[in-house]
């Protein structure tokens, strides 16, 4: 009797779920079941469960079981290309899917860059739900720059360009940025101050850069987050390079006048084509563009 491997092989493919197949995702990402379980929101039993029903239907073990936690295994490092590959196809059928709405509503994952997020759009969120209360924004904010193309948000604001050909930059104008501090100085040299800045080890931010050639400070505080720079310009630490029209908002005062300002950032709104004519999308891309226009040149 002769084996039909292809025959096998497809029926094989009709046990797997794409369910199952994102718990594999999860799994490689976190290293951990409790892990992938709390990434896709579901109990651990339920996401071994899901990892159980995928071997059982590929015939093969995907991990192995340490003490470190979960090691995927060589058939493991094979899948992922294509597991990828369907993930994005999935990605493109629910965005597809999500163009026949007829009206904002729905959820809209948004990522921020963090030196703007809370200090200026957080603060604009009641007017937008105003306008869409039946739109649901999640959103992710931080200095990395998501994979709106493996679809782990919808839109972006960054200051990085778009290299994917699926996607569509939006350039948003030149945020400018200045020194500034929560009040003037008294009879005290600018290097004198306690000047506070990212942490940049290889001076790689055109702010640092701007410090050390116009300021040369003697004193300095450095943190991570940019949350944490500005609350510490407010509590009176010191002064940093903030975006002008954020600092002058909230009544900061400018330092240095007479210098150079430093080098502007350019802000960009970036989604996936599948995604300009879905409603919430349009709704949320009109909502940043309109508030850009508050906070960079082009307004």
């Amino acid at each position: 009797m002769t084996l039909d491997l292809r025959s096998t092989a497809r029926e094989q493919l009709q046990n797997i779920a794409w369910e199952d197949l994102t718990l594999l995702l999860a799994a490689v990402e976190n290293g951990s079941l409790s892990g992938a379980a709390r990434s896709l929101r579901v109990s651990q039993s339920t996401a071994s469960r899901r990892l159980v029903r995928l071997e059982e239907a590929l015939g093969a073990r995907l991990f192995d079981r340490t003490p470190e936690g979960l090691a995927p295994t060589a058939l493991t490092h094979q899948l992922l290309p294509h597991v990828r590959i369907v993930e994005g196809h999935m990605a493109d059928l629910m965005r597809v899917a999500a163009g026949q709405e007829a009206t904002p509503s729905g959820r809209v994952r948004l990522a921020l860059p963090d030196g703007l997020a809370s200090s200026w759009h957080v603060q604009r969120l009641p007017d937008f739900h105003a306008h869409y209360p039946d739109v649901e924004l999640d959103l992710t904010i931080g200095p990395a720059v998501v994979d709106l193309v493996r679809g782990e948000s919808e839109i972006a604001l960054r200051f990085v360009p778009a290299r994917a050909s699926d996607l569509i930059e939006v350039p948003l104008g030149s945020v400018p940025l200045a020194a500034y501090a929560s009040e003037k100085p008294r009879r005290m040299p600018l290097d004198a101050l306690r000047w506070v800045m990212l942490v940049d080890p290889h001076r790689a931010f055109h702010e640092t850069q701007w410090i050390e050639e116009h300021i040369k400070p003697k004193r300095r505080m450095t943190v991570s987050l940019w949350n944490a720079l500005f609350a510490a310009v407010q509590a009176g630490v010191g002064p940093a390079i903030l975006p002008r029209r954020v600092a002058e908002e909230v009544g900061l005062v400018r330092v240095g006048p007479k210098l150079p300002p430093p080098e502007a950032r350019q802000l960009r709104m970036v989604f996936h084509r599948a995604l300009r004519e879905v409603p919430r999308i349009r709704a949320v891309v009109d909502w940043l563009r309109e508030e850009a226009r508050h906070i960079t040149d082009e307004s």
